[in-house]
C-alpha cells in the first residue's frame, strides 16, 4: 500500500527482510524513498521489486537508496547482463553518478558510496516464464546475480494455469528452475504455495520466502473481526 507506517510496523514486529513492491502497487520512486527511511536503523531488510527492466528507473530507485533489487520477468542473460550493468557503476555497468547528490550515498556524507554500491548490492531475478525456467542456469550464472526468484503465479499463468500451482507441468517448471539455480550456486528465493509452505520451501533450499502481502494481512484481519463482531451480536439476539 506504499505506505510508511506499514513499513515501520513491519521492521517493528521483527521480520527479517520486507520487499517493498512497485509492480504491482501505487507506489512511486518518492513513496520508497520513505518507507526505506522509515526503516531506519531497524534490523529488517529492504528489498525493492521494479515495475520492469527500465535502465532509467533502475538508475532512479537505486539513487533513492535501494539496498537491495528484485526484478520481474527476466527471460534470458542478455537481460539478466542488462539489467546489472544498468545497476553498476562503470567500468562494471552503465549506471549513471550523482553519487554525491542523492539520498542512497547521504547526500554525500557517504564518501566511498561508489565503492559500498559495488560490493553491497543484492540483486534478485524474478523467472516467472517457461522461457525463463529453460534459461535459468544462464541468467543465474551471470556475474552480479545473486539470486533467482521463482514467481510461481506468473509462472503458473505462462503455463496456460493461472494459480494451479500444484499442477504437474506446473511443479516441473518450478523443479526445474530449482535445479539449474542450484547447478551454478545462487541463492533461491519463492513465496509460498499450497504444495510447499514455508518450511518446505526452506528444507528445499530457497533461503528467502516471502510472507503475505500488507493488503492481505489487513483484509484478513478486519474479517475476522467483522465475524467474531457478528456472531457475537448474534448470540445476543442482535
Amino acid at each position: 500500500m506504499a505506505n510508511p507506517a506499514l513499513a515501520e510496523i513491519s521492521g517493528h514486529v521483527g521480520y527479517d527482510f520486507a520487499i517493498i513492491d512497485n509492480e504491482h502497487s501505487i507506489g512511486k520512486i518518492k513513496d520508497v524513498a520513505n518507507m526505506l527511511r522509515a526503516f531506519g536503523e531497524l534490523e529488517t531488510t529492504a528489498m525493492v521489486r521494479v515495475p520492469g527492466q527500465n535502465r532509467d528507473y533502475l538508475k532512479r530507485v537505486l539513487d533513492a537508496g535501494a539496498p537491495d533489487l528484485m526484478i520481474p520477468m527476466i527471460e534470458t542473460a542478455d537481460q539478466a547482463h542488462a539489467g546489472v550493468a544498468a545497476c553498476r557503476y562503470p567500468p562494471l555497468g552503465s549506471r549513471g553518478c550523482a553519487a554525491g547528490l542523492v539520498r542512497a550515498s547521504g547526500y554525500g556524507a557517504t564518501e566511498d558510496y561508489i565503492t559500498q554500491a559495488r560490493d553491497e548490492l543484492f540483486i534478485a531475478l524474478q523467472i516467472e516464464s517457461i522461457k525463463g525456467v529453460e534459461n535459468t542456469a544462464k541468467i543465474a550464472a551471470v556475474e552480479g546475480v545473486d539470486m533467482i526468484f521463482i514467481g510461481a503465479i506468473d509462472l503458473s499463468g505462462n503455463c496456460g494455469m493461472l494459480s494451479q500451482y500444484s499442477r504437474p507441468e506446473v511443479v516441473s517448471q518450478i523443479e526445474k528452475s530449482m535445479a539449474a539455480t542450484k547447478t551454478v550456486g545462487k541463492y533461491l528465493g519463492t513465496t509460498p504455495r499450497p504444495d510447499g509452505d514455508y518450511y518446505q520451501l526452506i528444507e528445499d533450499g530457497f533461503l528467502m520466502v516471502a510472507g503475505s502481502a500488507d493488503t492481505t494481512l489487513f483484509r484478513d484481519a478486519a474479517k475476522v473481526e467483522i465475524t467474531v463482531y457478528r456472531e457475537g451480536m448474534a448470540k445476543r439476539g442482535k
